[in-house]
């Protein structure tokens, strides 16, 4: 760019109120006497509202807000407080004179005392814009400024913060005194906050329209604006986010070729970056993976984790931690070179990937801490993606442990849902659903699953084999189809079949060091170890194994694996009393682990087990009391499977739908 804009500071009807604080504070200030801690309260809300960083107060905000200050009843603040409160202007005569006393705060004279702001102050510099700003206003602009204060502080519609097109024809006797910047528009960011406001609410139109009229302003002198690359990469953006893959190709060519025109190397590196984000045409192409550069955002490095993570790239998990360390080098080098990133926010998105990462690793506990470390340090209700992300899988491995009500209160706790954008709110709305539906397929109630769940289903990703048992598959991972498929033919009784893709899911698995399922597969391997008479070598292989899952990060895998034992023990060591004392532990960790999930017909199979145990033993006391147990579940089981509706989830969809529209 050429040279920056003029800047223009139109005077606006809060700013007289704003100087007659200082006024009514500082002039003559030898003679008043304030509290230390009225004043410093008084100096931070003068300073909050000079700064002009966010909307400005009305009059009576401004009153409240000044009368909250503490220790008022000491000093003359009781004094200040009840001048401003009366303040008032009711002619121009009066509004002259007001303004004619400003200099003296901030105005150096040859003899004389110090001016109370020096003019280079904060202050001092907000006083003398002020009277700059008024001293070129002509009669009619002073006539126009009164009219539009009176209205505002009787907290009515005023002109006073309308934008106005300038031009010679229009607006022309407001001034007396024009400057350059008065004479043209110049850049304001009202049409960015409406395009931030389209992305959010997922208006289409209004979002566009509102790019295109912001990079249409007037930046600078020079005839080419040089932003032409930036507006082309959030349009990207929009359509990468909306998923418009092939509108989105076509703009980002456009954009890197505008961004090596310009010389704007930063654009043209987050523009490439955005490509390799797409996914490829070429369904066999590996996707590229960044290499470190300078101008390299540290978040482009983390997406990289992403695509490491797939299971289809037969990448181990050592290589996502090895971005992560790339990540963190970056970010510390955009830190000492002074690059910021798009917020403030962003330092915690590591820690939101490492907590996916080591959960994959089966280390949930480092894993939580991570996640712990974003929730602390991020603000609730914002909509900061990274804390939704914590949150909607620390809300998931819940309702995977059985905690349903919680992992229920985590997503519809209003600090969760307030704030969201159109596209974060479909990630919300999705977990949801896949909580209640986790909770519906568990609990047996397929009615429920097909007839109410899958019709009001958010759109995103499908993955029905995680809930129920299906013929044709939907690609989902090496490893997660290959499981399905051995659990499926299990469900049929017949397993044995499904030898050579259990033993090829324990392969990559363990090469992926994907530790959930390895853990699954190994016992699946010794469940089908079971119908070829090899109980003991399935014994061993999951007394091996169960140190990782005896602590209870995953309930439903100790529940798994504690009946596939007891089940080992019980036709390895036929009727002898020792075996039967271990298989019944081991059944009774089963049973309450299946209970607590709500997986009905795995509990009967193990309360049956366990009965037929007890009876072994000659203990009937125990075994009718299993036996109660197991008709207790059964009827629980067949009263969830003839629920077609469910008064809870429909008020829970009703509460996500009403997000959707209230929010948006």
């Amino acid at each position: 760019m050429s040279s920056m804009h003029p800047t223009q500071h139109p005077l606006q009807p809060h700013q007289i109120s704003l100087v007659a604080i200082f006024i009514l504070a500082f002039k003559d200030s030898h003679i008043k006497k304030f509290d230390p801690m009225f004043l410093l309260y008084l100096q931070r809300m003068l300073l909050d509202e000079v700064s002009e960083v966010a909307q400005p107060k009305s009059a009576l905000e401004l009153q409240n807000k000044l009368s909250a200050a503490p220790n008022i009843d000491e000093g003359d603040a009781r004094d200040l407080i009840m001048a401003f409160n009366a303040f008032n202007l009711e002619t121009t005569d009066h509004l002259i004179n007001f303004f004619s006393g400003l200099p003296v705060l901030y105005q150096e004279r040859d003899e004389g005392p110090e001016p109370i702001f020096g003019r280079r102050s904060i202050f001092g510099f907000y006083c003398r814009r002020c009277y700059v700003a008024f001293a070129k206003l002509s009669f009619s602009g002073v006539i126009q400024l009164l009219k539009d204060f009176r209205l505002w502080s009787a907290g009515q519609p005023n002109s006073g913060y309308r934008a106005t097109y300038k031009d010679e024809l229009n607006n022309t006797d407001n001034h007396v005194f024009k400057t350059h910047g008065d004479r043209q528009n110049w850049a304001q960011p009202d049409a960015y906050a409406s395009w931030i406001k389209g992305q959010t609410i997922g208006d289409e139109t209004l979002t566009k329209e509102n790019l295109r009229s912001f990079f249409e302003q007037r930046f600078h002198e020079g005839n080419d604006s040089g932003v032409r690359q930036l507006a082309l990469l959030n349009m990207v953006r929009h359509h990468y986010i909306h998923q418009e893959y092939s509108a989105g190709r076509k703009l980002l060519s456009e954009a890197i070729s505008v961004s090596r025109t310009s010389g704007d190397k930063i654009t043209l590196q987050q523009c490439i970056s955005l490509l390799r984000r797409f996914p490829s045409v070429d369904a066999l192409q590996k996707p590229p993976i960044n290499e470190i550069q300078p101008k390299l955002n540290p978040l482009d490095i983390l997406y990289d984790i992403r695509k490491l993570m797939n299971e289809a790239n037969e990448q181990p998990l050592s290589a996502s931690f090895i971005k992560i360390a790339e990540a963190l080098g970056v970010f510390d080098h955009w830190c000492d070179r002074k690059i910021s990133t798009v917020k403030e926010s962003d330092q915690w998105a590591q820690h939101a990937v490492q907590a996916n990462v080591w959960n994959a690793a089966g280390c949930e506990g480092i894993g939580d801490l991570a996640a712990d470390i974003v929730i602390s340090f991020t603000v609730a209700g914002s909509g900061d993606n990274n804390r939704l992300t914590v949150l909607l899988n620390s809300a998931y491995r819940r309702a995977r442990q059985g905690n349903y009500d919680n992992a229920l209160a985590i997503l519809l706790d209003p600090d969760v849902w307030r704030g969201l954008t159109f596209s974060d709110y479909k990630l919300w709305a999705q977990e949801v659903w896949h909580v209640l539906a986790m909770r519906a397929t568990r609990r047996g109630q397929d009615r429920l699953y097909r007839e109410f769940l899958l019709p009001r289903q958010p759109s995103g990703e499908r993955h029905p084999r995680h809930y129920v048992y299906i013929a044709q598959p939907v690609p989902t991972g090496k490893i997660s189809d290959s499981l399905a498929e051995v659990l499926r033919m299990r469900d049929c009784e017949t397993s044995g079949i499904t030898t050579e893709q259990l033993l090829r899911s324990l392969w990559h698995s363990e090469f992926l060091f994907r530790m959930h399922y390895y853990r699954t597969a190994v016992i699946l391997l010794a469940d089908a170890g079971i119908e070829f008479g090899q109980s003991r070598r399935s014994r061993k292989m999951i007394e091996d194994m169960m140190p990782q899952m005896i602590t209870g990060n995953d309930i439903e895998q100790r529940a798994f694996a504690a009946f596939t034992i007891a089940r080992c023990i019980l036709i390895a060591e036929q009727s002898a009393t020792p075996a039967l004392q271990e298989a019944m532990w081991w059944l009774a960790i089963a049973e309450a682990d299946y209970l607590k999930l709500q997986i009905y017909r795995s509990a009967m199979d193990v309360q049956y087990l366990l009965a037929v145990v007890h009876n072994s033993m000659g203990a009937e006391q125990e075994r009718d009391a299993a036996a109660e147990r197991f008709e207790a579940t059964q009827q629980i089981a067949q009263r969830l499977e003839m629920d077609i509706v469910d008064d809870e989830v429909g008020a829970i969809m009703d509460i996500v739908s009403r997000v959707g529209v209230l929010e948006l």
